[in-house]
């Protein structure tokens, strides 16, 4: 399945948040997600623009009345198409009921390794057709992802009153580069780590 999104550098999340209220947006939830990026060791997928995650999710808040669960997904995601405004590319995911077992088959079995961990505190909407999510990560601050059809992120966009362009570059990519201009360790990049 496609996945079809668009993401917004912002300086202030307050901004964005009141534009879903007045929107109608509902709102999903809170979480911390966790995600561990494995490659071979000569980086295959990497040179190939693919990508496999395993993302732990740590449930922080969720509507009045609802109940949310932590849980885990097991990823892949293809190349990216050429596309200026949007990202496109191919997304296989599934719920794993232990991310520990998966990183251990994919390590033991197939010759993965695990070659970064990121997080992000991750506020999730759903206006119209879109996914709208709230992101915030270390080093490199707030964001705005809008998913769903193409004509109707930029739609979205328009009506949250977000400027500026598509930020085309994957969170782990833009997190690596971040840590190689600082010129530290990329292999883990947290909260904890980069408050």
């Amino acid at each position: 399945m496609d996945e079809v999104e668009a993401k917004y550098s912002i300086a202030d999340q307050a901004e964005v948040r009141e534009s879903l209220r007045l929107a109608g947006a509902e709102y999903l939830g809170k979480a911390l997600q966790t995600d561990q990026f494995y490659d071979t060791p000569q980086g295959d997928l990497g040179l190939a623009g693919c990508g496999l995650r395993i993302r732990k999710l740590k449930i922080l808040d969720t509507p009045a009345g609802l109940k949310a669960d932590s849980q885990a997904t097991f990823t892949f995601k293809g190349p990216v198409r050429a596309n200026v405004d949007v990202k496109i590319r191919r997304e296989v995911e599934t719920r794993v009921e232990s991310a520990e077992a998966i990183a251990e088959i994919i390590q033991a079995s197939a010759g993965f390794e695990r070659i970064c961990t990121i997080q992000k505190r991750r506020e999730s909407y759903s206006l119209g057709s879109c996914r709208v999510e709230l992101d915030e990560l270390p080093l490199l601050g707030f964001f705005v992802e809008i998913e769903g059809p193409q004509a109707d992120i930029e739609q979205t966009r328009k009506l949250l009153g977000i400027a500026g362009t598509h930020v085309g570059g994957s969170y782990l990519g833009l997190l690596r580069e971040q840590c190689r201009k600082m010129d530290t360790d990329a292999t883990s990049i947290t909260f904890e780590r980069f408050p």
